[in-house]
């Protein structure tokens, strides 16, 4: 499926180093399938209405970006950038995601996704997008399962020069506290809380997906 047209950027985080997991690296570990994770996670996003998508890399950038373009068609191959300062943190992959989506001047808002969450699946980032183009005055869209908010995160436009100057580890959750309840909700499943951080969770990612 190709991708609509130009109105939400999709920035998939994918610059850690994977220091939890040592000496694998999440992003390159396959699923069932042989289909590399950061692949997986990409899969459900090209596959979405987001247009751009922006993949910001930096450790191990060039093994991260090839097994990233596994099985990707050619139209809807994103675009990748590196961060230059990723070693800082979060923070920095996060500004550098966010400046390259507003050099897109019909981009009115960016959904900040991570490489280690496969199980977003492209219904909930539509859901997500169309949520945010109904009522664009809001500072952004936030998944909720039981009254827990997880990832991904859909930004206004109005925020980016606020992103792109958090400092620090935690990426965009001060930004969250501030503006949570003025943001719009979309109801989902356990996935936006599930990522594979851990060796036990990644062991549990390698038995995901048998059916292709």
């Amino acid at each position: 499926m190709t991708r609509g047209s130009l109105g939400i950027a999709a920035i998939v985080l994918a610059a850690g180093c994977s220091s939890r997991t040592a000496p694998l690296h999440k992003l390159l570990t396959p699923d069932a399938t042989g289909l590399p994770m950061i692949a997986r996670t990409l899969r459900a996003i090209t596959a979405s209405r987001a247009n751009p998508v922006i993949v910001v890399l930096g450790h191990r950038a060039a093994e991260i970006r090839s097994a990233a373009s596994t099985d990707m068609p050619a139209q809807n191959a994103p675009r990748f950038i590196t961060a230059p300062d990723h070693a800082c943190g979060l923070s920095q992959t996060l500004s550098a995601g966010i400046h390259a989506a507003g050099t897109y001047p019909a981009v009115a808002g960016a959904l900040v996704c991570l490489g280690d969450m496969p199980l977003i699946g492209t219904a909930l980032i539509d859901r997500m997008i169309d949520a945010f183009l109904t009522g664009p005055d809001h500072p952004g869209v936030l998944p909720v399962h039981d009254g827990r908010r997880g990832n991904p995160v859909l930004w206004s436009r109005s925020l980016f020069p606020t992103l792109m100057h958090l400092t620090g580890d935690q990426g965009a959750r001060p930004l969250i506290r501030r503006h949570e309840p003025d943001m719009l909700r979309v109801t989902a499943g356990p996935e936006i809380t599930a990522d594979f951080d851990t060796p036990a969770r990644l062991a549990d990612f390698a038995r995901c997906f048998t059916d292709g």
